[in-house]
């Protein structure tokens, strides 16, 4: 009789929590080594993984908003109240962190992008002027101006929120992946049913011509990127890469079993792991580089849902 250990029960359960309606399916190879899927394979005989996930624990904080020279509205200001509670919400209960060993950001707002600009400049940030927004670790801050679209602004919060708990929880994450964490964190919603992600229509439209054009970065190459290659990459004018990043999120995040791939990496990183994701990808996703790069590729041309609910 194979015998499961108590360790991969606990992880499955952890894993798991996050899987909402979605089937898992279980099977045994001829080699005795379990497997698992969320495809039914009727090559195989496969069992159905029944977990109950636990309650989440997860309660709002309070947000500070000061607004220079700035007119919100009491539902403008809800709307950023709820969209950083949002992000936060996402990484206690989907990513499995305890948020409560962070600290709640606060936000700054300027009228408009000079005015930004000269209090990023007086804090020697003169390097970030070009941004939309921008997250100070040192006072645990997210400093934006008001965009012509304001909903635009309070996405740029909602990326920067991103970045803040990466930032405090994962520092060793790869530039991919807390780039590609902050795009998503621009589309998280909630409504009656509970959390969810709309489609990046830009990054969309970005990744899809980059695809045509032939300059999509193949997925092995995409995943051996140091922060540093990521960051030089960006800086040199590939613009796609970083919508590339926001649209394999996108992907991961889609399946239950590929959201397991992301709470794995965050969570090595977050015990100091430093090595490249690629080299993890055998030991956390099934199937392996091969078969994450199929199913990458499948997902482009399928261009997945519209709405990916948690």
């Amino acid at each position: 009789m194979k015998v499961v250990n108590p360790v991969l029960v606990f992880l499955l359960s952890m894993i798991f929590a996050v899987s909402g309606h979605a089937k898992i399916y279980k099977w045994v190879d001829e080699d005795g080594k379990i497997h698992f899927s969320d495809r039914e394979d009727h090559r195989v005989e496969q069992e159905v993984v029944s977990v109950k996930p636990g309650a989440s624990k997860w309660s709002r904080f309070d947000i500070k908003i000061k607004a220079v020279d700035v007119e919100l509205s009491e539902e403008e200001n809800q709307q950023i109240v709820d969209g950083v509670n949002n992000v936060y919400e996402f990484f206690d209960r989907v990513m499995s962190f305890d948020m409560y060993r962070t600290v709640p950001v606060n936000i700054l707002m300027f009228k408009d992008k000079a005015e930004y600009r000269n209090y990023l400049v007086r804090r020697n940030r003169g390097l970030a002027v070009a941004s939309y927004g921008l997250y100070i670790p040192s006072e645990h801050q997210i400093v934006v101006y008001v965009q012509e679209n304001r909903s635009r602004t309070f996405e740029t919060i909602k990326h920067e929120v991103s970045h803040a708990v990466v930032d405090t929880i994962v520092p060793y994450a790869p530039l991919w992946l807390n780039e590609g964490l902050a795009e998503q964190m621009e589309m998280l919603e909630r409504d009656e049913s509970g959390l969810y992600f709309e489609r990046h229509q830009e990054n969309s439209w970005v990744v899809a011509q980059a695809r045509e054009q032939g300059r999509l970065t193949g997925i092995s190459q995409f995943l051996k990127l140091s922060s540093y290659k990521w960051r030089h990459s960006e800086l040199s004018g590939h613009g796609s890469l970083r919508a590339q990043s926001g649209q394999f999120l996108s992907f991961l995040l889609s399946k239950p079993t590929r959201r397991n791939f992301v709470v794995r990496l965050m969570h090595n990183f977050n015990r100091g792991d430093r090595t490249l994701a690629y080299y993890l990808v055998d030991d956390n996703y099934i199937g392996g580089v091969s078969m994450l790069d199929l199913d990458w590729r499948r997902w482009l041309h399928e261009q997945g849902n519209d709405i990916i609910r948690f």
